[in-house]
């Protein structure tokens, strides 16, 4: 199993962090965060790049949920998804399935 590891301290992501990590992700889900906040914040706690933050964002449910609703009805997250899909190709965490985008789950090592 591949462990992410802190950047500034070359440690292991280990359980308790990644249980830390998750609490954050739900807190700032209750707290109706901005996509950017998230990301902010779990690369803060966790020293991860901005690829794996975003995967940690959308393993959680209600991110995920959220997401795939305003990828498809609000026109400025919807811009934001083409531009995602163009950017990233296949590693994409986002796929347009019969018209629709979808979130891809994707599981973070």
């Amino acid at each position: 199993m591949e462990f992410l590891t802190d950047f500034e301290t070359e440690q292991p992501f280990t359980m308790q962090m990644r249980d830390d990590v998750a609490v954050l992700v739900d807190r700032l889900f209750q707290e109706k965060a901005t996509w950017p906040a998230l990301i902010k914040e779990i690369r803060a706690a966790s020293g991860v790049d901005i690829s794996t933050a975003e995967k940690i964002a959308l393993s959680h449910e209600g991110w995920r949920r959220l997401c795939n609703y305003l990828i498809n009805h609000d026109s400025a997250c919807r811009k934001q998804a083409v531009w995602h899909m163009k950017h990233h190709g296949p590693d994409s965490l986002i796929a347009l399935i019969s018209g629709n985008f979808v979130i891809i789950e994707s599981k973070v090592s």
